[in-house]
């Protein structure tokens, strides 16, 4: 029971070696090696400590052992370890946190999230949201709820239990102690209900103070403009009005317009209470949603004297402007301190209907009538001084679709505080004192680089080319562009040097607008189209690259640099500063009181502020603005938009060679964030091709598609049109006619390109149908940067918290890629929620309920590895309710289209295209939807569910549904939150994506399905309950038969021998061989005597009279193994006793099929196959597939008949004909050779199998073990492996958890038995692997020759590492070259091939004694490469995981992972990038079978710097630096020739 009090002191919670009298007594006496230091935590495992009497020192501390149980912002002893000498950084200081001087208690509450697939227990982790805090152990006593608990009385008590609704909701965590264990302990004290809750606690925030401020006896006099017609524009949901804007009419020539800022400065008194609230809150915080979250001022001083509420009186700073009424120009401007009554609070909304309906026509006089004029006078006011202020440009700042109501509100307060920068600089008390905004124009050397980059696309913008003086066309007038381009055809304009035609992509959403704001002849929005070059896909990357080299506005002090002198570079400012928002930002409050300085009467006035002062404000400023900006961004990204789909129009954002995915954007949609699409998704053939001279990279699908409407293969060419192509003289033409405002010539230009546009016919997605695989059809898409693609956008769960994710990516009409189940097969294709295995069940029932589920999810996870899915177009289903349906195939259409699968056995991603939303009506916004939609306007959805063909549990009901072809689903996910109606109506046609399950995975499900029809040694097995089933009676004495020694087997050792004695004795065994300890011999002896005790079974049932049916067939054995390699080392060794049994070899339909291809075979081989080698040779007259095609079989003759000239009409009677031969063949046998998989071949159905051996046992996962046992119920098993070397193969993370990485034969290590001998090593090279993973049980009887390795001082060694610098690259993609994410190092690749070749030419060694290792599949294709490069032959090249069971008397091997020394040092003890960057190079399975390869020599290549980072490889790089075997670089290593070798032996025999 956890007795939590948060009263403890820290020292006994927060367990640590020494007191903090002791860490000062250390700091105090060895200052040098000592620091008291602040700790900024960067991750759990690295943090930066900073002495606290030496500011500027920095001291890194990294991994967890370093960083101890520390916490941000803990004063701690620093203990430095290392100092360094850097040329670029200067001294680089290195340690460790010694102990803790002092910690705010009342800081240790964190934002948590729980973490996933966590079994019950009663304490359970939390993963906090920043990465700078490690996980917490909290207290938890009910499943599926959070339990809270509250401070009572000294203790930590229970306050309530609340249901966890799988959420993953944040949570607050308040640490109590950190003993001396892994993760500190906590307590949940709250749920986070919403963004501003969160939010606030990030900032700490507190309610503002209350405060009523009384008005001064010496009260500055002030101008009553109460009368002026005056009104504020704000969001409807703002609470603080602080700026309201009046227009007054002077005279006939002249009105003024009033800017007027509430007066904070008057009220709130430096340095009182609510003046320091405001200084360290520094800012209004707001969500994305634009709501303040806290406020700088109290909610009562807001309203009763701050806020610009109607019709109260309320003091203020006022900018008073006199504008001149024909032309618009001002004539002056002055500050005044004012008394303002506001007569109408509008919101944006309401502004802009009002200079909609008001907007007037400029040759008309102007109206001051009521607010309605007056708004009208204010926004034709500021749209003159924008352009007054641009120079007829535009900014790239604006925000797209930003409303005219928010532009003129933009621009008068710019004017505003561009007045007050400009009015403190002119006075001398206040000249430099003056906080401004600074804007540096670009680097020019980059912005020469921009310019000649972009040259082609910078006169397509007004701003790009105002900045840049790039083109002269825009400065034309309407006419000359007019005339230029009336009279040629825009295909034939070449815009460019290379003679290639500008074509700009405009959304058509966007265009459409366009045509509106012409047709209204509304100029202001439909310039701010044209203008806003961020929308225009072909523009965008454009903008972003000019974004990245813009400096960012800092706040400067006046005159304190030059810089403070630069003005502002967007805004074409020459001074500018924030003065217009005293109520939501500190430093306008300092700018009014400057201003109350040089507005004053007084003359003696002394400024509030010192020079210093303003100084530490600029920078506090910045500051807060970055804090601030970084915690709303956090916020955006922990509390995405509340919508659930959308579908989004996005371009292409970035592309990268070798990056594994690419970057898509959202023009339309500011507020959204960049999202990532991984290219394995996508699933596509081949790896992406990347083209550099284009920047684009190139996507290839292959996909069989046909349709219920169409005996064909059905055609999927329509492209989305989503963009319309302009060409570029068109787009300046119409960029000039609207500046001109010719209205007549701006409506023909959009119909011209509109006419253009039809005409356009390229295509950046292309299909054509396989000339040689007429069912597939090829999809080949090249992205581009700036290329528009259509989305379908949810959420899903990305490291503990709600994403923005793309479900669905659009490539034309009638083509989708569902990226939700690429991503997530187990959540859409299984049911997540499993058990975990155990080591024994009270039944076979319940290890059948536990290991279906395992191997239900496990099938999900991998059913798309092949990429294999087959795409079936309206298909009319049935609905059974909203979450099971049927659908029909026939015969002729399973025929027609090669569907050489069982539907029934299927995953189904069912689409349906083209829906609306009910609410999606013209005009009106869906409500999923967030309000910037309106710049792209609703698009269709398609609606998308995933389910899993049933079978029915009757007979009758499945004989019914084979002869209809019906097949069953159950809907097991939709993300979508709302089923259209469509969906259930009977007419409608659905697309269905077929996912075959993979065959493996299905046969593991079958397995365990039929354990219930298992005999009792099967149950017993796997229920763990063995003691009734084996009698372990050690005194019983069993005779072997006698091994014909013309056999030439070896004999065997005392382990060996008892080993086959135990398995002839009993019916379960289990046995151990480490490498080279003879397994396969011992395989080999008890087939010998398990076919001699068979004989005899033979001949007494032959003389029974009452045989059963069973004991009729031929008894047998079978041998099995998990892969075609580990049988086929048995099968070799079997040829041995072919006069006395008769072995045969049976392989996979698969393989079959490779060899033996017929009409349509090719759809069924799986991606796997093809990396798989063909049958050996050497095993070709034991191989079935090759015996039944013999003369002896009696249907061979037949089958070649078929295969010469076969139609896909003859593949059923082909393939009968074959199941006839097989079987014939199969019972000529003793004992049958296959994988576990292939056990299950029906054809086996005709022997009795009474033993079954399973090698390499540990490779295989239980379920995988299962299927021969199952399939056959043998009296005796025999299970042969070593859990030590490779362990089975899992890559679904959550079964692996559950264990399903712990094979039978691990479970049962109890009653294994070990081989102790091994006979294949040298002394050296067994060595380490002996004493690391078999306790030094692991004997040598290997009597190896000299060595010709030669270690780092050239004497003859059996072990050599080299160390190599390389650098490593991975696929992006899986394919038949490698998985997604396999590695490969040209550098290491040279080295190994350097090395083989120096043993093949300087020592003779012959090329198939040699083999190079690698743990990734693109390595070998490299070394395969670089080795014919350099014509060397016969040298084997695998992977690790397919060298297990062979030898090599030299072996080679590339461990390929390498990293930068910098990327070592900073994160080698953190375990997530360990395992990153060193892979399952680390996995210790993996690395025993490596290094117990070789015979005579090994050799390994590989950056010691970061190996080094694993315990096992500093242990084997230890190791091998103890035997002076580590050469550095791998290009000093020799070897030894032939001659030296020959010499020495004679010198040797002359001293003899």
């Amino acid at each position: 029971m956890y007795l939590l009090r948060p009263d403890m002191k820290p020292e006994h919670e927060f367990y640590q070696e020494y007191s903090k009298v002791e860490l000062e007594e250390l700091i105090a006496t060895n200052p040098y090696d000592y620091k008291h230091c602040n700790l900024e935590m960067k991750r759990h495992d690295l943090a930066y400590a900073r002495p606290i009497h030496e500011p500027d020192v920095c001291i890194t501390i990294s991994g967890r052992e370093n960083v101890g149980r520390s916490f941000p912002g803990d004063e701690v002893c620093v203990e430095i370890e290392s100092r360094e000498q850097s040329p670029q950084e200067g001294e680089v200081l290195k340690g460790k946190v010694t102990g803790l001087m002092n910690r705010d208690i009342d800081n240790l509450t964190f934002i948590c999230r729980m973490m996933e697939h966590q079994n019950f227990q009663t304490t359970k982790l939390v993963t906090p949201v920043h990465n700078n805090m490690t996980r917490i152990l909290t207290i938890q006593k009910m499943s599926g709820h959070v339990e809270i608990r509250e401070q009572k009385n000294g203790w930590w008590v229970t306050k309530q239990f609340i249901k966890d609704s799988g959420n993953h909701e944040m949570l607050f965590v308040k640490v109590m102690k950190w003993e001396n264990k892994k993760y500190p302990l906590g307590v949940v004290t709250g749920v986070i209900d919403d963004a501003v809750q969160l939010l606030k606690f990030q900032l700490g925030c507190k309610d503002p103070p209350s405060f009523k401020p009384q008005e001064p006896e010496n009260a500055k006099k002030r101008k009553d403009l109460c009368d002026a017609i005056t009104f504020t524009v704000d969001p409807s949901t703002a609470q603080d009005l602080d700026d309201a804007i009046s227009v007054t009419k002077i005279n006939d020539d002249t009105y003024q317009i009033g800017i007027h800022i509430t007066d904070v400065a008057s009220c709130i008194k430096k340095d009182s209470k609510p003046d320091e609230f405001a200084r360290e809150l520094g800012k209004t915080i707001y969500t994305q949603e634009k709501e303040e979250v806290t406020f700088m001022f109290s909610r009562e001083l807001s309203e009763e004297h701050l806020s610009l509420i109607p019709g109260e009186k309320r003091k203020a700073i006022s900018l008073l402007i006199d504008i001149d009424k024909e032309m618009s120009n001002i004539v002056s401007w002055r500050f005044a301190l004012t008394h303002v009554m506001s007569n109408e609070r509008l919101s944006y909304e309401d502004a802009d209907k009002i200079i909609q309906e008001y907007r007037f026509d400029t040759t008309e006089p102007l109206q001051f009538s009521g607010v309605e004029d007056c708004v009208a006078v204010a926004c034709h006011f500021s749209e003159v001084h924008r352009k007054f202020r641009l120079e007829g440009g535009w900014p790239l700042e604006k925000q797209p679709g930003q409303s005219c109501s928010h532009a003129m509100v933009e621009e008068l307060m710019n004017l505003y505080n561009n007045a007050v920068a400009e009015e403190l600089l002119s006075k001398d008390i206040t000249r430099d004192l003056t906080p401004l905004r600074c804007h540096r124009q670009p680097d020019p050397e980059q912005l020469e680089q921009f310019q000649e980059k972009y040259s082609d696309l910078i006169p397509m913008s007004l701003y790009f080319s105002s900045m840049c003086e790039a083109t002269e066309s825009i400065g034309q007038g309407a006419e000359e562009v007019w005339s230029t381009l009336e009279f040629n055809s825009i295909r034939n304009i070449r815009d460019n040097d290379k003679g290639q035609v500008i074509l700009l992509n405009i959304f058509t959403s966007i265009f459409e607008k366009m045509e509106v704001f012409a047709q209204n002849k509304d100029y202001y929005s439909l310039m701010q189209l044209l203008t806003s070059d961020e929308i225009h896909p072909t523009l965008w990357h454009m903008v972003q690259e000019f974004h990245d080299i813009q400096r960012k506005a800092v706040i400067l002090r006046s005159c304190s640099s030059v810089d403070s002198r630069l003005g502002h570079y967007d805004l074409r400012l020459n001074a500018y500063t924030w003065a217009s928002s005293p109520m939501r930002r500190y430093l306008d409050l300092i700018l009014q009181r400057l201003l109350h300085t040089i507005l004053s009467k007084n003359e003696i006035k002394q400024p509030d502020y010192t020079k210093v002062e303003i100084d530490e404000f600029c920078q506090s400023g910045t500051e807060v603005e970055e804090k601030h900006d970084a915690q709303v961004l956090m916020l955006r990204k922990i509390q995405p938009p509340s919508f659930k789909t959308v579908v989004r129009l996005a371009v292409v954002d970035q592309l990268i060679r070798d990056k594994h995915d690419f970057t898509i954007s959202f023009p339309l949609h500011p507020m959204s964030e960049a999202i990532d699409i991984m290219y394995r998704h996508l699933k596509v053939v081949s790896q992406p091709k990347y083209n550099e001279e284009n920047n684009s990279t190139t996507l290839v699908w292959k996909r069989r598609v046909y349709s219920f409407k169409s005996s064909q293969i059905s055609y999927i060419s329509k492209p989305i049109k989503n963009v319309i192509p302009v060409s570029g003289n068109m787009w300046q033409k119409l960029l000039s006619v609207t500046k001109e405002e010719d209205w007549a010539k701006i409506g023909q230009c959009l119909r011209d390109m509109k006419a253009e546009a039809k005409n356009e016919t390229s295509s950046l997605v292309k299909d054509e149908t396989s000339s040689t695989e007429k069912h597939l059809k090829v999809l080949t898409m090249e992205l581009k940067l700036g290329m528009v693609v259509q989305v379908q956008i949810g959420t899903e769960l990305k490291d503990g918290f709600k994403a923005p994710v793309v479900k669905l990516l659009n490539i034309n009409e009638n083509f989708e890629i569902c990226l939700e189940h690429s991503r997530n097969p187990t959540e859409c294709f299984s049911r997540v929620v499993c058990k975990a295995s155990q080591p024994s069940y009270g039944s076979y029932k319940e290890y059948q309920s536990i290991w279906s589920r395992l191997c239900q999810i496990d099938t999900a996870y991998n059913a798309l590895e092949e990429n294999n899915s087959v795409l079936i177009e309206d298909v009319p289903i049935k609905w059974i309710g909203d979450e099971k349906g049927l659908f029909h195939i026939t015969k002729t259409q399973k025929k027609l289209w090669s569907l050489q699968f069982d539907l029934r056995n299927c995953f189904l991603c069912i689409r349906l295209r083209h829906q609306k939303e009910a609410n999606c009506n013209k005009g009106a916004k869906p409500s999923n939807c967030s309000e910037d939609l309106d710049l792209q306007g609703p698009l269709p959805f398609t609606w998308v569910a995933h389910g899993v063909a049933t079978k029915s549990m009757e007979p009758k009901d499945k004989n019914k549904e084979q002869a209809s072809g019906q097949i069953n689903f159950e809907i097991i996910q939709s993300s979508m939150h709302v089923i259209p109606p469509k969906v259930l109506d009977r007419k409608t046609r659905f697309t269905i994506e077929v996912i075959p399950k993979k065959i493996p995975y299905l046969l593991r499900e079958q397995a365990v399905a039929k354990l219930g029809q298992a005999n009792e040694l099967l149950k017993s097995v796997a229920t763990g309950q063995l003691e009734d089933v084996i009698c372990d009676d050690a005194d019983q004495k069993i005779s072997l038969y006698t091994m014909d020694k013309s056999l030439k087997l070896p004999s065997l050792n005392k382990s060996q021998q008892r080993a086959v004695e135990e398995a002839l004795r009993k019916p379960f065994t289990v046995i151990q061989g480490p490498p080279g300890t003879g397994k396969t011999v011992v395989g080999i002896h008890i087939v010998y005597q398990f076919f001699n005790k068979n004989k005899e079974f033979l001949s007494t049932s032959s003389d029974s009279s009452c045989a059963s049916q069973k004991q009729q067939k031929k008894p047998a054995i079978l041998y099995c193994g998990p892969s075609n390699k580990s049988v086929d080392i048995v099968a070799e060794q079997l040829l041995k006793l072919k006069g006395v049994l008769k072995p045969l070899r049976i392989h996979c339909d698969q393989m079959e099929m490779r060899m033996y291809p017929y009409p349509g075979s090719d759809l069924k081989l799986c991606r796997k196959s093809l990396r798989d080698e063909t049958p050996k040779e050497e095993l070709r007259d034991i191989t079935l597939m090759y015996l039944v095609r013999k003369p002896e079989n009696p249907f061979s003759e037949k089958i070649k008949d078929f295969e010469k000239n076969m139609t896909e009409d003859q593949i059923d009677s082909y393939r009968k004909l074959l199941k006839e031969a097989q079987q014939h063949e199969i019972q000529k046998y003793d004992v049958i050779l296959c994988t576990c998989s292939s056990a299950l071949n029906p054809n086996l159905q005709v022997m009795d199998f009474r033993q079954i051996l399973i090698d390499e046992c540990a490779m295989a996962t239980e379920p995988e073990a299962f299927i021969p046992l199952v399939a056959h119920n043998p009296q005796q098993i025999v299970l042969m492996g070593d859990h030590k070397q490779t362990r089975p193969i899992v890559q679904c993370a959550i079964v692996k958890k559950m264990g399903m990485q712990q094979s039978l034969f691990e479970r049962y290590m109890k009653l294994a038995l070990m081989l102790d001998t091994q006979y294949r090593m040298h002394e050296e090279i067994c060595r380490f692997p002996s004493e690391e993973f078999y306790k030094g049980q692991l004997k040598t009887a290997a009597k190896r020759g000299p060595c010709c390795l030669l270690n780092k001082y050239k004497l003859r060694t059996a072990i050599v590492f080299g160390h190599v610098d390389g650098k490593e690259e991975s696929l992006v993609v899986s394919t038949e070259q490698g998985n997604e994410n396999s590695m490969k190092n040209a550098e290491e690749a040279k080295q190994a091939v350097r090395v083989a070749n120096l043993l093949i030419k300087r020592s003779r060694v012959n090329p198939d004694h040699i083999a190079i290792l690698t743990p990734y599949n693109a390595q070998v294709s490299n070394i395969r490469e670089q080795l014919q490069n350099c014509d060397i032959e016969n040298v084997t090249v695998c992977t690790i995981m397919k060298s297990q069971g062979s030898e090599w008397p030299y072996v080679i091997l590339s461990t390929v992972r390498s990293c930068s020394m910098t990327d070592t040092d900073m994160n080698r003890s953190s375990q997530a990038w360990l395992c990153k960057r060193l892979g399952f190079i680390t996995d210790e399975n993996l690395v025993n079978v490596a290094i117990t390869r070789a015979q005579d020599g090994l050799c390994i290549l590989g950056n010691s710097d970061l190996l080094r980072c694993s315990d096992l490889w500093k242990k084997i790089l230890d190791h091998y630096d103890r035997e002076e075997c580590v050469v550095n670089p791998a290009s000093d290593i020799q070897v030894q020739s032939e001659c030296e070798a020959a010499d020495r032996d004679t010198v040797k025999s002359s001293a003899i």
